[in-house]
């Protein structure tokens, strides 16, 4: 292993680890990252093995809830006990709002990662994505998990969709949708975390066999584990970053920092 080779596999999990959690977009983070710093980044396969590292972090910080969710749902099933109905609900309206970006993503998923990557569209999705944030950043809402609707799952599942696009940020996509939904801020990060989940873990198994057959084929073994390890180390500290700044309030710095990048791509 090059000295190099290992640094840009170790930025490249430092942008991924970063920007997948927070509102801004990692596949747009990767376009420009490859355009302006002339970093080779590898294909689709790539960056959906580092959104593994991203699925971990989630499973890490949220490991309570999703035990407790699990645990629930698994005992409502066997005993029908209305104690644990709501997590049951909540596993429902989950799946209700994985269904456009599986649907919608499996029909334009080469759309999605052809023609929108050019860089003019990742500066579109960014602008948009800003405006998104800016408009709700004073939202309060008040529903927790029992006062999800179906609608509100629907809403969000389709936040999730737009979010295929390079430049539109999913957790900013799914938070700014549950937000305006009036969704209490940590119930709408929870849910936006929780709704990663199985669309992560179904992109990682359609493309399982190209992230097998390039690291055992091209020796990429540890420049993929170091990749992994550094994305999930910085996935954990951005997920904490995001639970502190949407639960102050101060989504407005990301509609900022947004804005300022698409106008820099479009500048330059």
């Amino acid at each position: 292993m090059e000295f190099i080779e290992v640094l840009k596999y170790i930025f490249l999990g430092i942008v991924q680890g970063a920007t997948e959690p927070l509102p801004v977009s990692s596949s747009g983070h990767l376009r420009i990252v490859s355009h302006y710093f002339g970093v080779d980044v590898p294909d689709l396969h790539f960056e959906v093995f580092l959104n593994g590292a991203s699925l971990l972090a989630v499973f890490i910080v949220y490991r309570k809830d999703l035990i407790e969710l699990t645990t629930d749902v698994v005992k409502y099933v066997r005993a029908r006990n209305q104690k644990h109905y709501e997590s049951f609900r909540l596993a429902c309206l989950l799946i209700i709002g994985t269904i456009p970006a599986v649907v919608i993503g499996g029909l334009l998923r080469d759309f999605f990662g052809g023609e929108l990557t050019a860089l003019r569209y990742v500066a579109i999705s960014l602008m948009i994505t800003a405006i998104a944030l800016w408009l709700i950043r004073n939202l309060r809402g008040h529903k927790t998990d029992g006062g999800i609707t179906i609608f509100d799952a629907v809403i969000v599942g389709l936040a999730q969709m737009l979010a295929l696009a390079p430049g539109i940020s999913r957790s900013g996509a799914t938070i700014v949708a549950a937000l305006a939904r009036k969704i209490e801020a940590e119930t709408a990060l929870k849910f936006s975390f929780f709704l990663s989940i199985p669309v992560s873990i179904g992109s990682l198994v359609l493309e399982s066999t190209t992230i097998y057959e390039v690291i055992v084929y091209n020796d990429l073994l540890w420049l993929y584990v170091i990749a992994f390890l550094t994305s999930l180390i910085v996935s954990i500290f951005a997920i904490k970053l995001l639970i502190d700044v949407v639960t102050s309030g101060k989504l407005l710095y990301f509609a900022v920092y947004c804005f300022t990048v698409s106008i820099l791509i479009w500048i330059f």
